[in-house]
Formats: C-alpha cells, sequence, structure tokens
C-alpha cells in the first residue's frame, strides 16, 4: 500500500480553471477542490500543473499544495507535463481528462515507476467523428486508446463507460473503476447564486417567464441531437404553444443545421440560443425551466440531467449511452432518433403537473448517490492505494 508514506501526487488541472468550462473541465475543477479539502489530503504533497496563471485560491495558502505553471500553447502534455514528471519526483500523477504524456518517468523501463490514473469521459469519438478540426480527430482516439491501454488505473464515470472502454477498446477490467461524477446539494457547499435583484434580468434577456420554457444545456454539436429535438418541440400540440425551447450553451461544431433548425420547422420566434452562460445565470436558467430535457444521441455521463434533478426540475431524457443509468427511474426516457416518442414524452410531462410533482420527489432521493464529495473520496482511495 503506497499511502504508508507521504506522497508527492502530480494532477493534470491545465482543465480546471478556465473562463468557459464545459462538463469535463467542471469535473476536474469539483472533484480536485473536493479531493484537496479532505483532511487525509494533508498527509500528502500535491502539485497542480497549469496552464497560466490562476485566481488566488484558498488552497495556494496551503504548505503542501503547490502550483506549478506550464507556458506552453502546444504539446502541452506531452512535452511539458511530461518534463515535469521527471523534475518533480512524482509518486503518482492523475491526469482527469483522457490524455496521458507517452515520455513521462517510468516510460521503457527509464527512471523510477510512476503510478498513473487517468479519468475517461466517454468514447463519444467513434460514435460521432464528425469533429470540424483535423488535429482533434487524430489526436483524441489515439490518446484516449493510449491512456486505456498504459494507465496502471482508470476511472470511468459510468458503468456504461466501462463497458465501452473494455468492450471497445479492450481495457483491462481489472483496472478499470466507476467512479460517478456529482452535483452540489449540500448547503454548506452550494452552487454559485446572482443577488435577488438580478435574478430577473437573466430571464428578461431572453424574453422568458419562470416555468414557461423547456431547456437544454450543453454545447452545440450533433452528438447532442438538437435538430430532433427542435423538429419534436415544434410538433407538440396547442398546449405547449406559449412555451419556449431554451438551448444553454457555445457553439460547438458543425451546427449549421441547428442553428437554420427553428425555422425549417416554423418555430423561429420560440426557440432561444443563449451561447454560453456563467455559472450563476445558468444555475437561475434551471432553476425557472418548467422541464429539463436531454435529447442526446450517447452520453458518457450526462452532468446537466443531474443538476436538473437537483434543482428540483423534472427531465425528460434520451436512453443514449449512459443516461439511462444515471436517470434511472426519476425521469421520462425515450429513444434519441424516434422524434415522434421524443415528442410524446415532452407532452406527458407537460400536460400533467401532478406528473411533474412526482418526479421531482423522485430527484430529489436519485441525486443523494451522486455528490462530488463521495467522487473526491474514491479518487483518493485510487491515488494513493
Amino acid at each position: 500500500m503506497l499511502q504508508s508514506k507521504m506522497l508527492r501526487i502530480g494532477i493534470d488541472a491545465s482543465r480546471a480553471f478556465i473562463d468557459q468550462p464545459t462538463g469535463t473541465e467542471r469535473y476536474s475543477y469539483e472533484v480536485i477542490m473536493r479531493l484537496l479539502g479532505l483532511p487525509e489530503a494533508k498527509e500528502h504533497e500535491w502539485i497542480l500543473y497549469v496552464k497560466s496563471q490562476i485566481p488566488n485560491l484558498e488552497i495556494q495558502t496551503r504548505s503542501n499544495i503547490q502550483l506549478v505553471q506550464i507556458p506552453m500553447k502546444y504539446l502541452w502534455t506531452q512535452v511539458g507535463l511530461a518534463a515535469r514528471t521527471w523534475v518533480d519526483g512524482l509518486d503518482a500523477l492523475w491526469v482527469p481528462a483522457h490524455t496521458l504524456p507517452i515520455l513521462r518517468r517510468g516510460f521503457g523501463g527509464l527512471g523510477s515507476p510512476l503510478k498513473t490514473v487517468v479519468t475517461i469521459h466517454g468514447i463519444e469519438y467513434e460514435w460521432l467523428p464528425a469533429y470540424e478540426n483535423w488535429l482533434q480527430r487524430w489526436y483524441l482516439p489515439l490518446s484516449t486508446k493510449y491512456a486505456v491501454k498504459s494507465a496502471d488505473k482508470i476511472i470511468a464515470v459510468s458503468e456504461f463507460t466501462k463497458r465501452q472502454l473494455i468492450e471497445r477498446l479492450k481495457a483491462d477490467s481489472r483496472k478499470v473503476e466507476v467512479v460517478y461524477e456529482g452535483v452540489n446539494t449540500s448547503p454548506s457547499n452550494p452552487s454559485p447564486k446572482l443577488g435577488e435583484g438580478r435574478k430577473g434580468e437573466v430571464l428578461k434577456r431572453w424574453g422568458l417567464k419562470p416555468k414557461q420554457y423547456l431547456l437544454f444545456v450543453g454545447t452545440v454539436q450533433p452528438r447532442k441531437n438538437l435538430g430532433r429535438l427542435i423538429e419534436a418541440f415544434a410538433s407538440l400540440k396547442s398546449q405547449a404553444s406559449g412555451l419556449k425551447l431554451v438551448i444553454c450553451g457555445k457553439l460547438g461544431w458543425s451546427y449549421d443545421e441547428i442553428l437554420t433548425a427553428p425555422e425549417k420547422y416554423n418555430v423561429r420566434e420560440r426557440v432561444v440560443f443563449t451561447g454560453f452562460v456563467p455559472e450563476p445565470e445558468r444555475v437561475e436558467l434551471l432553476k425557472s425551466a418548467l422541464v429539463y430535457v436531454q435529447p442526446s444521441i450517447t452520453e458518457g455521463f450526462g452532468l446537466p440531467v443531474l443538476e436538473a434533478m437537483a434543482a428540483g426540475v423534472p427531465v425528460v431524457s434520451s436512453r443514449g449511452g449512459a443516461l439511462e443509468e444515471v436517470v434511472g427511474k426519476a425521469g421520462l426516457l425515450f429513444d434519441p432518433y424516434d422524434v415522434e416518442e421524443m415528442r410524446h414524452k415532452l407532452s406527458l410531462i407537460i400536460d400533467s403537473y401532478l406528473l411533474r410533482k412526482e418526479l421531482i420527489e423522485k430527484d430529489r432521493r436519485r441525486v443523494g448517490g451522486f455528490t462530488w464529495e463521495k467522487a473526491a473520496n474514491e479518487t483518493y482511495r485510487i491515488l494513493t492505494d
């Protein structure tokens, strides 16, 4: 057991403190911050590797935590981070997102062994390889396959992702552990909130009224299946004619058909694209939604679904990837390719106050099993065992 001595543990924190975080970046931040806050974490030294200077954080004042900036625009992982594994005398390295440095200490039997742990959030590139950037299209599959083969331990964010790694990438099942993502449910650690005077401004900015819109949160890209969502929304009967559909998230890639879909289905005035929204405002949009809908073709986890449940918003979701595993019986599910089933499930929840109330109660019970504190504890155990 490594934990019989003080360990020096490095963490790739390059994604944790960026300005416009999406799911992977939010996972990195939440788990890192809670992991470092564990009482037992004081027994070890921690080095956080970042790309640029970050705002002052309380953790920077602790004697056992060091932030190391690697100011490289290109080859940050494969040159910059790899070099630090030789310089800093690490016992373990955790990469919260897929990419393991190849020429790290211990590679090819050179230097002392270095325990490596990598979190894999999914292998969606195999399902939808429609990336605009040719480098991403080439690098992400190869780097994920290498990490799965070479890491000492792999953290999968769902049982679905674990199965995909074993069945499709031939991962060794003995080194893959499932650690679910979490959600902010503790009163002592709530999500960021807006001042009372600004809450109304958020909805007013996009011409929204509380409980008068359906909400999706995520990057605008083909895997999210937003074209079918807009088609299903447009086909809802007259009882939903006063509702709007809000698509909250930054533009990703191959989104032109998504942006033109509202006009194609004659609902241009009722579909709102907000672009990226800071977390306090996103939380407010979520709390004021009538229904949260997640139409994705596949997801490695599905963090926004969990956040909707925690906010007391009923969920309608596809069965794609890990979504059925996350939602369980706390939401309505549909086939992501079946527009009519999607429309039907949306109609059921829009038409029935009692159904929405029932699902909200199930939401509250469901989210109790998904906490960032639990994720941090399990990650700590994997790193130090």
